[in-house]
């Protein structure tokens, strides 16, 4: 009606109030939409305290999305414009604003002198709910930083304000806080004083969420005095209203408390009874920790697309309004008639020179907007193969080791299932380690593109590094592994993706070889060819004919099990393929089933002279 009415002060205030009702039911996309087209209105009619505010509205949407670098910027515009307005109210609400981003991020000095200046603005606005809320804020910034006496002096000038304005919020607010710092300085009884007291000024309208985190602090703090039934007691009644809030998160953390409880205490059938539900929850909370981290990313890729989105229609307002200008003035010439005839000719002739100049600066810049989506493309791949291997691979050795520990605490696990479990977990583990190194450096290498640093190695002090690091699988499964690398071969490469090379090649060899089997490591120089040819060949279990196209990774991760069961993630083999040929080189394979199997792969010649080598750990053959 206000649009309709032509009356653009009251459609912003109605778009405020509409971005506000979205904030409040956590749609922060939409209410984001209605927030700026509210600024925008502000700025057209010139209102700029209003338009102050909607920057900070804007700033917290985006601040609760998960967009922490952009809110700051929008709070720091609001502070700025607030500044020119000297307008105390909304300054100091808006370094209270990037206090509490500066404290989301870690940066609590930064946090403390925003709150601390937030305070003082409240007191030149004469502003006493305000005031005790920036006492509150700079009581908890200390306790941060570690500083408890001055965190309790803060509190209690914040506990004292509140009491005087009957605000219950700020009140409830002022004591949990002090009960925290009570807590962490080991004074348990006066904290779940405090805590009590928190919870008997909680005003009615209070989430459930936040009733069930006061009751969890309460429980922790029965719990440290030793009063454990009334500790289970709290811990049961937050349980109703975490479900009621809908966070699996926490419902999860209070069933792992009351475990932890039912346990010390002895009450084991109880105990097993809320560690099933704790375990029970584990899938929830794992799917709501990752679709909020999924979200932060959604929100960071969605704003990089509307950003070029928006270039490109710039670009095409840009080159229509070129085309008007030269519409117009062919029209303007055509009217002039014969007699400027000569202008004419000339007025077209450097309309053409300029559109010719536009239609190679946009075609420069469609190219390089091209090259940006193909490059967050494959960032986007890279991001779904680490989540892939990440929730696939790493998730179950973690599971396997947090179940392990918990049997050993309830202390119903008996010694030879223990052995037995920690040997396999053993095993599991080393395999998780070798493949978090090298999904770290295959991530590295897809974030950094085709940096590569190449210099003069020699090869028999890498052969021999990697020897070194493997001798102890080598041992366990009693396999003998020779050398035979020439004194002076040098090759030109990048020495950490060498070292990774050779290291994944040998330790593919140990791990598909059976027991007394041998690998053995040759290199030689081609005949004719300025290049290096370094092979490993083993005598396993061989590769099938159907699975040799599949082994590099180039349609899909492949992976099997080693002969001693070993697991992988197939990554290995195609971050070898990749380092070699960024380095001039390239990778083949020859295998027999049952027969063994043959990795070959060039480098580049080099001159002899290089700089010693210091490797981690040498040997020049490992026979067992």
């Amino acid at each position: 009606m206000a649009t309709d009415a032509k009356r653009p002060t009251d459609a912003a205030a109605a778009h405020m109030a509409v971005g506000a009702a979205l904030e409040a039911q956590r749609q922060y996309e939409e209410a984001l939409r209605h927030f700026r087209q509210a600024s925008q209105a502000y700025r057209a009619t010139g209102n700029r305290p209003a338009r102050a505010l909607a920057l900070r509205r804007i700033g917290h949407a985006q601040y609760v999305e998960g967009d922490t670098g952009q809110a700051r910027n929008t709070a720091l515009q609001a502070l700025g414009l607030a500044e020119q307005l000297r307008n105390s109210t909304e300054i100091a609400q808006s370094y209270a604003q990037l206090g509490e981003m500066y404290g989301q991020q870690g940066l609590w000095d930064r946090a403390l002198a925003s709150h601390e200046r937030a305070y003082s603005e409240w007191q030149q606005a004469s502003n006493l709910i305000g005031q005790a809320a920036a006492l509150n804020d700079i009581g908890l910034t200390h306790f941060q930083l570690r500083h408890f006496s001055r965190a309790l002096y803060y509190l209690n000038r914040a506990l004292t304000e509140a009491r005087q304005l009957s605000d219950s919020t700020r009140i409830s607010e002022a004591l949990a806080s002090t009960g925290r710092v009570y807590d962490a300085l080991g004074n348990y009884e006066v904290a779940q004083g405090f805590y009590g007291q928190a919870l008997s000024q909680l005003p009615r309208a209070t989430s459930p969420t936040r009733r069930a985190e006061g009751l969890r602090a309460l429980s922790v703090a029965y719990d440290s005095v030793g009063n454990q039934p009334a500790a289970i007691e709290a811990l049961r009644r937050a349980l109703p209203l975490a479900r009621q809030g809908g966070s699996a998160v926490q419902v999860s953390g209070l069933y792992q408390l009351l475990t932890s409880i039912y346990s010390r205490t002895g009450d084991f059938q109880n105990a097993l009874r809320t560690q099933t539900q704790y375990t029970n929850l584990q899938d929830s909370a794992f799917v709501e920790q990752r679709t909020a981290q999924v979200a932060e990313l959604r929100t960071r890729y969605e704003t990089e697309k509307k950003e070029r989105e928006i270039q490109l229609l710039t670009k095409d307002r840009q080159l229509q309004q070129v085309r008007l200008q030269r519409q117009l003035l062919v029209r303007n010439v055509l009217a002039a008639g014969a007699l400027v005839l000569l202008m004419v000719v000339f007025a077209l002739y450097r309309g053409r020179r300029r559109q010719l100049y536009n239609n190679q600066v946009l075609q420069q810049k469609n190219q390089a907007i091209e090259q940006q989506k193909e490059e967050l493309g494959r960032l986007n791949r890279t991001k779904d193969t680490l989540f892939s291997i990440i929730s696939h691979d790493l998730r179950s050795p973690l599971s396997s080791l947090y179940s392990l520990f918990s049997l050993m605490n309830m202390g119903t696990l008996p010694p030879e299932r223990l052995a037995t479990h920690s040997q396999r977990l053993t095993r599991t583990l080393d395999v998780t380690l070798r493949l978090l190194d090298n999904l770290l450096n295959w991530s590295a290498s897809q974030m950094q593109g085709d940096k590569v640093r190449p210099e003069k190695v020699r090869l028999q002090p890498i052969i021999e590094e990697a020897m070194g690091l493997l001798a102890g699988d080598a041992e366990r499964k009693c396999i003998a592994v020779f050398s035979d690398i020439p004194t002076l071969s040098t090759v030109r490469a990048d020495l950490d993706m060498l070292r990774l090379v050779v290291r994944n090649l040998l330790g593919n060899a140990i791990k598909f070889t059976p027991t007394n089997g041998q690998v053995r490591i040759s290199a030689r120089q081609l005949e004719g060819q300025q290049l290096w040819e370094i092979a490993v060949a083993d005598n396993g279990v061989g590769i099938a004919a159907d699975d040799l196209p599949k082994i590099f990774g180039e349609t899909g991760l492949h992976s099997t099990l080693g002969t001693a069961l070993e697991k992988g993630a197939g990554l290995g083999l195609r971050l070898c393929k990749e380092f070699v040929e960024r380095n001039g080189g390239s990778i083949t394979c020859e295998s027999q089933l049952g027969r063994g199997t043959t990795l070959r792969f060039t480098l580049p010649v080099a001159a002899p002279e290089i700089r010693p080598l210091v490797p981690v750990e040498s040997a020049t053959a490992v026979a067992v």
